[in-house]
């Protein structure tokens, strides 16, 4: 399944690459539909939701999720 958005960022010289994309998904349990995003080659996994103290709903949170790096 591809993915929904595509993440771009600049490299140091100013060229545009792609480093991870947004897939939208759905909740086995309620059917409500949420989307994850992946960072390509950082290890970074998180889904998109409703941002805190937000009424505006397309304002977007980004909540880190996985493994947690050792202490």
């Amino acid at each position: 399944m591809a993915p929904t958005h595509r993440v771009l960022g600049r490299s140091p010289r100013g060229k545009l690459v792609k480093c991870g994309g947004i897939w939208k998904k759905q909740n086995k349990e309620t059917g409500a539909d949420y989307y994850t995003l992946t960072v390509r080659d950082h290890g970074f996994n998180a889904n998109l939701g409703k941002a805190a103290n937000q009424d505006d709903l397309s304002l977007q949170a980004v909540i880190p999720w996985g493994p947690k790096e050792a202490a």
